[in-house]
């Protein structure tokens, strides 16, 4: 049983708590966490070598947010919970460790100063005025489902939809032989390649979503929390019309305080200032952000999000030389090097942004407005970007899931509820007739 990963969740709720005011005892407290981190690399394993990716990526992911909470921020005094009375840090200790793990563990910050989509350099409190209006990114529940019982209910019936959305991409892998062999997923035609490289980010999207739904009927039917604290943790598709748009409103929602650590950052502001009412009742012209800084803080946030998906690498990598060592007699010898295939997917993005850009603002120039049909040519231009730009990444890590193991045996072989299903009511074997049309391909 892994005891390092949540041995260093703790370590940052109580460095955070004892509110260092010295550099250097900040400084000490993070390398703590990082040194107790990189030791869990060689050793993290869940039994699937998928999920020993995305634990490696959890494990990247708490190494930026040490680096946030206890060298760039300190939470005590710079956030603020809307039902808090008094700031975090004048609580008594172990009530600031209590503070610091719902803080720690609302990562689009729901009620709390730092939600997305929040300005960093907004006062909190006009977003908790009743006459402030704050325009953010994030989706709210919808009005309709916001008592318990219809909360519920919703989130059961998304459950229910993105297991049947895992079990069809895990389906299409299993029975799709690209992914039983070391042939590229472009091997099978343009049509085919946007499904290869969709299969695995899908996979992706529907476990993360069923796992939120469980933990969120949990929390709102013990009265844990308020249906209002358990938005989707994705944006809507509809707003992926450009990279940027597909990164900064759909996908990245969960993570976006994470990625954007390193700046540029508007100057902070506390949260318990008094909100100016001249401010707050008078809408002030929107200032446009400098061209460099928002490209600066794109190339941080996209290079922070490959570190993370790197780190899933390195625990990728140290679980095939342990599979290798122990069935092979050259142990190591031969093993194929995983660290580095997540890197050039994300380290693209900005290059799609740039051009997207420069695309729109020739648009623009050109007299051209933004309208359904422009819409539609920004989501076949998000599509076919992304089908190309992440083949890379997708072959790196089916290899790996591969790597080995006997042609078939690693990508699982369990029988999954869609199969059940059809072949009980329509008397259908599903998985051979789909081998047999993918294997023509």
């Amino acid at each position: 049983m892994d005891v390092l990963f949540p041995a260093s969740r703790i370590l940052i709720l109580i460095f955070a708590a004892l509110n260092f005011k010295s550099v250097s005892w900040s400084l000490v407290a993070c390398s703590a966490v990082i040194v107790v981190l990189v030791a869990d690399l060689p050793f993290a394993r869940t039994g699937n070598r998928k999920l020993d990716y995305m634990f490696g990526a959890a494990l990247g992911t708490t190494a930026l947010q040490a680096i946030r909470f206890l060298l760039l921020v300190r939470p005590l005094e710079e956030y603020r919970h809307e039902t808090d009375e008094v700031p975090a840090y004048q609580l008594p200790f172990i009530q600031r460790c209590f503070w610091l793990f719902r803080m720690t563990n609302s990562p689009r910050g729901v009620r709390w100063s730092f939600r997305v989509g929040l300005r960093t350099c907004a006062s909190f409190a006009v977003l908790i005025s009743p006459f402030g209006k704050v325009k953010t990114s994030l989706t709210p529940v919808v009005p309709c489902h916001r008592t318990r019982p219809s909360f519920i209910a919703s989130r059961l019936r998304w459950l229910f939809s993105h297991y049947l959305l895992l079990e069809a991409a895990t389906l299409y892998m299993r029975c799709n032989p690209v992914f039983l062999s070391k042939v590229s997923v472009t091997s099978q035609g343009y049509i085919l390649q946007c499904l290869n490289v969709a299969a695995i980010p899908c996979q992706l999207y529907a476990a993360l979503t069923c796992v939120h739904c469980m933990l969120a009927v949990l929390a709102v039917s013990t009265n844990f929390s308020e249906p209002q604290a358990w938005p989707k943790p994705f944006g809507q598709w509809k707003d992926a019309y450009t990279v940027r748009r597909f990164w900064g409103k759909t996908w990245h929602q969960m993570v976006k305080r994470d990625l954007t650590l390193l700046g540029p950052h508007c100057p902070k502001r506390n949260p318990w200032d008094p909100v100016c009412t001249e401010d707050s009742s008078v809408d002030k012209p929107k200032e446009c952000e400098p061209w460099g800084r928002r490209y600066r803080r794109l190339c941080y946030a996209f290079i922070c999000s490959a570190f993370m998906h790197v780190c899933g690498d390195v625990v990728l990598q140290f679980r095939v030389w342990d599979d290798f060592s122990s069935t092979c007699a050259s142990g190591t010898m031969g093993v194929p090097n995983l660290i580095g295939y997540s890197a050039p997917y994300f380290l693209l993005q900005p290059v799609g942004v740039l051009v997207e850009d420069a695309v729109v603002e020739v648009g623009k120039r050109m007299g051209l407005e933004e309208g359904t049909w422009t819409r539609m040519v920004g989501y076949a231009w998000v599509w076919v970007f992304t089908s190309f730009s992440l083949v890379f990444s997708v072959d790196g890590l089916k290899d790996a899931a591969q790597a080995g193991y006997p042609a078939g045996e690693g990508i699982g072989i369990g029988v999954t509820l869609i199969e059940v299903i059809v072949d009980r009511v329509f008397g259908v074997q599903v998985a051979p007739v789909m081998s047999s049309w993918l294997s023509g391909m």
